[in-house]
């Protein structure tokens, strides 16, 4: 694989990093508590789970070429499928999640939430994402153990950056979300429900009948 591949890798993999998780809400609402400074101290963890994940989709991309090696052309469109989906979602689910206020982060324990981040990183959808990503990458004619090899380099760079952009953008991806939900008021709280037009909690709902 010539640099210019490992470099794709490595964009494709940033990419998907930076979509919006669980592990990216965490540091972010730890970050907008606690400040930049020391959220910085949470990134290693963020960096462990990211590598955790990516572990995982290797091993997954060793098992599957090795069980279903006349798969690989299937799985390769299926992938392309699969990582618009999760972008789509990603990005759909982004503006639903809610901002912690201060008091409703109670993990200020910094070892907590680093344990928490490292728990909610390496989550499903990620690692198919990922697996999706080296099955668009290791088209080059390598063993897949090489192919595996030289791609968690650059998905290890990409991962070690990656926490580091998500903390610095905290606060405008903040912002926009509270943008989005001052315009969607209604539509972004989950326990509401529609009656006439109108959005009434489900508890009152009930008290009125």
């Amino acid at each position: 694989m010539g640099p210019e591949s490992l470099l794709i890798v490595a964009a494709a993999s940033f990419a998907v990093l930076l979509l919006p998780s669980p592990a990216g809400k965490l540091l972010r609402d730890y970050t907008l508590s606690c400040g930049k400074a020391r959220s910085l101290l949470l990134l290693p963890s963020l960096w462990f789970g990211y590598l955790a994940a990516g572990i995982l989709a290797g091993a997954a991309y060793l098992i599957l070429r090795a069980v279903m090696p006349a798969m690989t052309g299937a799985l390769s469109w299926l992938a392309v499928v699969y990582i618009v989906i999760f972008a789509l979602r990603a990005q759909r689910q982004h503006l639903a999640f809610r901002i912690a206020d201060n008091d409703n982060l109670p993990e200020h324990g910094l070892l907590r939430m680093a344990l928490r981040l490292v728990v909610s990183a390496p989550r499903t959808t990620l690692v198919v994402a990922l697996l999706s990503v080296l099955y668009q990458a290791t088209d080059a004619p390598l063993p897949p153990v090489q192919a595996v090899a030289f791609t968690g380099l650059s998905y290890a760079a990409a991962a070690l950056i990656a926490p580091l952009i998500q903390v610095l953008a905290a606060e405008r991806s903040a912002r926009k979300i509270r943008q989005f939900q001052q315009r969607n008021p209604a539509s972004r709280k989950a326990p509401t429900r529609f009656i006439a037009s109108r959005a009434v909690t489900a508890g009152y709902r009930r008290i009125a009948a």
